[in-house]
């Protein structure tokens, strides 16, 4: 998940405005991650990566990863009806989910590690958040998580050629986040 335009509307603001917003923006994407029992990887700038079924298995890693981002987009609705109140501009959010294979552990350097996951499936995730700016909404699923879903109704979005990859899929959204 990200803030679309996050250099734009923080070019304006004071350092510690901007950051008041950074804070308050993350808490609306971390608490549903959280509490749908996510492993929060990294904050990376404005933006979180997250994941579930490590360090404990979950076979409806999908359903929640889904939920939760019903769950951000409801929150950042909230608050941007706050933000509005307070003459701001409303910010928009950018959500990829994608399911698969993913090494997960301590990686990096004998100098400094991080518990974190890597493989394609949290690069597509990646791009996947990065398509929603050209398309219709803001949660861009893709084709193998959509495939493990039970728990939401979806639609096709159609058939992406995911940026800078020779990779074409077909991309969902769920009914509930329109």
């Amino acid at each position: 998940a990200d803030m679309e335009g996050y250099t734009r509307i923080t070019s304006s603001l004071t350092l510690e405005d901007a950051a008041q917003l950074t804070k308050s923006f993350l808490a609306c994407l971390t608490q549903p991650v959280l509490e749908l029992g996510g492993t929060l990887d990294k904050y990376s700038g404005d933006g979180l990566v997250a994941f579930w079924g490590a360090p404990l298995p979950c076979p409806e890693q999908a359903d929640r990863a889904v939920s939760a981002a019903l769950a951000i987009l409801r929150a950042v609705d909230s608050f941007n009806h706050d933000r509005i109140k307070r003459n701001f501009l409303p910010v928009r959010v950018r959500i990829g989910i994608e399911s698969g294979h993913a090494l997960v552990g301590d990686l990096g350097t004998p100098f400094r590690s991080t518990y974190t996951a890597v493989g394609d499936c949290i690069n597509f995730a990646s791009r996947l958040e990065s398509t929603a700016r050209d398309l219709p909404t803001q949660l861009v699923i893709g084709a193998t998580a959509n495939a493990k879903l039970k728990s939401h109704s979806t639609y096709s979005l159609g058939i992406i050629l995911l940026r800078g990859t020779e990779t074409k899929i077909e991309v969902f959204s769920v009914r509930e986040s329109l």
